[in-house]
């Protein structure tokens, strides 16, 4: 075995041994027994031990992939690439595994029908042996930074094909990466192919130890589906809350802490040039709500909960701000949206993904940290379709220039969505490599 992995599973099998026993007796100690029996139920499928998941078949003829998301971001990877593998290979038995529960929810919700899921096990020899011979894929990918040391190993040994997909190796992460670059690098060398977003992605993963023949750069399937997921239809619902009468709706997408007094000041201003604009002001966080309400009330802004919106209750007529305490409503209201803001770039934590309003056609600002999709940023800006601000002051130009000139707002609308198409062929690319690899190995003919 490998020396680094051995190190890895000692300290990991402390951790992972500590997990149960130090919950259980957190929740007791609270007097949560009914909450602590809950999480150990909660605990075994972690564990790889997968009660409702049936036992894969082993029919000839019909092959068996394993995709790993994270959360929701990667959920619509594995969305992408699942809907052109099944175009590819109808018969394909299909397993999404997530590490969140925001994901795990949004796999069932999208995949759900069509595919099997379930929670990704622990990183731990038992719990990925016990998912894996449950699960018994001829092929597993990791989707953008999914890199599991002993996962990748328990599949190697057996012949499992892995393959790592929209692989993203980011700034801030690379450094983390380099740290423990001699378990990194055999996690890399048991990847049969690793298809990155970008060639800065290449070079990182390169120089972390993937051999450069089996590194190749396929674009971002995340942005596949966006121009498909940008129709009227999806808006309805949240144009029936927001009742905006024809006032621009102005968004402030995945906002963070740090970020409130650009983003409210810069609303303020932009207000006394345009009286009517209404901010749609979604954190990153939704539990962190309440602290924007009172940010907004601070400034003199009247401000509502999303929660408590409803097309029988709509948002009041003297409401200019809208907080949203919910999960999934993003994208939808960029729909609505006639200018945009990336939140988690005016304070320094890599951004948020700017194809998501560049879908819709809406010209979309972002600040200076924007490490975290730095290939999307600089496609947009080359475009003339976003821009980088510093600031409410800028923040407000930014706006009120959008708001004001209708024909500039267009062609960057338009700019943006040309953007967006040009990576329409990340997901057919990446459901192409599974089918090949299957093929090298047999499973189809």
């Amino acid at each position: 075995m490998d020396p680094s992995l051995i190190w890895y599973n000692l300290v990991l099998g402390v951790g992972v041994g500590l997990l149960p026993p130090v919950g259980l007796a957190a929740s007791l100690a609270r007097g949560a027994v009914g909450r602590a029996a809950r999480g150990l139920g909660d605990l075994w499928p972690r564990l790889g031990l997968y009660r409702g998941l049936a036992p894969a078949g082993r029919r000839r003829g019909v092959p068996r992939v394993w995709l790993q998301a994270v959360s929701v971001g990667e959920v619509m990877v594995a969305r992408a690439i699942a809907e052109e593998l099944w175009r590819l290979l109808p018969g394909v038995q299909l397993t999404v595994t997530a590490s969140t529960a925001a994901g795990l929810a949004r796999a069932r919700q999208d995949l759900g029908l069509r595919a099997a899921v379930a929670p990704f096990p622990l990183e731990a020899p038992w719990a990925v042996a016990a998912a894996a011979g449950r699960i018994r894929p001829h092929l597993y990918a990791s989707l953008e930074t999914e890199l599991w040391p002993n996962l990748t190993a328990w599949l190697h040994r057996r012949g499992v094909t892995c393959l790592l997909l929209n692989g993203r190796i980011s700034p801030r992460s690379f450094p983390r990466y380099r740290r423990v670059r001699p378990l990194v690098r055999g996690v890399l060398s048991r990847l049969e192919v690793l298809s990155m977003i970008g060639p800065a992605d290449a070079r990182r993963v390169v120089a972390l130890g993937a051999d450069p023949a089996r590194v190749r750069v396929d674009g971002n399937a995340k942005y596949a589906g966006l121009v498909e997921r940008a129709r009227p239809q999806y808006t309805r619902q949240a144009a029936a809350r927001l009742a905006l009468g024809g006032a621009p709706l102005v968004v402030a997408g995945s906002v963070r802490r740090g970020e409130e007094e650009p983003v409210v000041e810069g609303f303020v201003r932009l207000r006394r040039r345009h009286p009517s604009a209404v901010l749609a002001l979604v954190p990153r966080h939704p539990e962190r709500a309440g602290g924007w309400l009172a940010v907004c009330s601070r400034a003199g802004l009247a401000a509502q909960l999303w929660s408590r919106l409803s097309p029988q209750a709509p948002r009041r007529a003297g409401t200019a701000v809208v907080v949203v305490d919910a999960m999934g409503v993003l994208m939808p209201l960029y729909g609505l949206a006639r200018v945009a803001f990336l939140g988690a770039s005016l304070v320094p934590l890599g951004g948020q993904n700017p194809m998501e309003p560049a879908a819709w056609g809406v010209p979309v600002c972002w600040g200076r940290s924007m490490e975290d999709f730095a290939d999307a940023a600089a496609q947009l800006l080359e475009a003339g379709a976003g821009e980088q601000v510093s600031g409410a002051g800028e923040l407000a130009r930014f706006w009120g220039r959008m708001l004001a000139d209708s024909d500039e707002a267009r062609r960057r609308g338009r700019a943006a969505r040309a953007v967006v198409r040009g990576h329409s062929g990340a997901a057919r690319a990446a459901a192409e490599l599974i089918a090949a690899a299957l093929e090298r190995k047999g499973v189809i003919g």
